[in-house]
């Protein structure tokens, strides 16, 4: 006599069950993986700013003042014919590894006779010329929350060279007011760096605790036209800068000649007057700034506007407050 065996086997609606029940699992535990990403990103991005603020002392240190915010006018070019449209970037690269890049640029600057402040070029043209390392990536100014970074190439034929994450505080104005006191160049403002600063520690009269000195953009890649933001060899409008006129990841647009609206990265009309570029960032809820000590505080987009505004200016004895 035969003894048949039954095969255990899953029916259909067991299978249908089980995926469900994957499904759920993954659905609880995606947010949770996404959150944990993110947490390492701002961690990344947290470490980068702090080490900016320590090469920025180092420079203090060394120089005996912090670099200049920017070195030429707002959208003018230098008095002098020189390259110079530098800023406080290409002074603190000695002191942030990039000892070699810096070497490129001081020897590229010193050419006879004195080359030009930009070298245009094709993009992908590889017959041309550009400045020694102008579109070197340097890892520690890209945040990796932001999601169009690292930017280097730009609209073909007009090549801008490197874009990055972490500007430097101008104050809490526009950066070539009119009013109250008229500055179009940008040479007056109120926080430690702007056109031909030469701030030191001391200048941070509100104390270093209690003023900021750098914080986040978000850039922008290029379609037909450029986006300033963030750009590093080409300071033309203060886009190495920004202002806490406008609380962080502020829906008011920045504003300047040359911006490309996006999402979280709004745009105003375009202007070469009242100037202005606010502290954006991708992380949820607002965005890391360095204080004046090198410390790094993470700053609500619910910020109370008084005590950011204040923050911004380095003597203007403003109440600093909970932030």
């Amino acid at each position: 006599m035969s003894v048949r065996t039954c095969r255990a086997a899953f029916t259909l609606v067991e299978l249908l069950v089980v995926i469900a029940i994957i499904g759920v699992l993954v659905a609880l535990l995606l947010p949770a993986v996404q959150a944990a990403r993110e947490a390492a990103r701002r961690s990344a991005c947290s470490n980068s700013i702090r080490q900016v603020g320590i090469a920025l002392h180092n420079y203090h240190d060394q120089r005996g003042v912090f670099p200049m915010g920017q070195a030429n006018p707002i959208g003018n070019n230098p008095p002098a014919t020189a390259w110079n449209r530098s800023c406080w970037w290409q002074g603190i690269l000695p002191f942030a590894e990039q000892q070699p890049l810096w070497d490129l640029i001081v020897s590229w600057s010193q050419a006879t006779p004195t080359p030009p402040y930009v070298t245009q070029f094709a993009n992908n043209a590889q017959g041309t010329v550009s400045e020694p390392g102008r579109n070197t990536i340097v890892k520690l100014f890209v945040c990796p929350s932001d999601g169009d970074g690292p930017k280097n190439r730009t609209v073909a034929g007009n090549e801008q060279g490197f874009h990055g994450n972490y500007v430097l505080c101008a104050g809490s104005t526009v950066f070539n007011p009119a009013t109250p006191v008229a500055d179009p160049n940008g040479i007056n403002l109120n926080g430690m760096f702007f056109v031909y600063s030469n701030t030191k520690m001391s200048s941070a009269i509100d104390g270093t605790s209690n003023t900021f000195f750098g914080s986040e953009i978000l850039i922008v890649k290029d379609s037909n036209t450029h986006d300033l933001r963030g750009r590093y060899w080409n300071t033309w409008q203060g886009n190495v800068l920004f202002s806490t006129l406008h609380p962080p990841n502020t829906t008011v647009g920045d504003r300047s000649n040359y911006c490309n609206a996006a999402i979280r990265r709004p745009c105003q009309t375009l202007s070469a007057t009242n100037v202005v570029q606010s502290a954006r960032s991708n992380h949820p809820g607002g965005a890391m700034f360095l204080l004046g000590d090198a410390s790094v505080r993470f700053v609500s987009n619910t910020v109370d506007l008084v005590i950011y505004q204040g923050l911004g200016t380095r003597q203007g004895g403003e109440s600093s407050g909970n932030f």
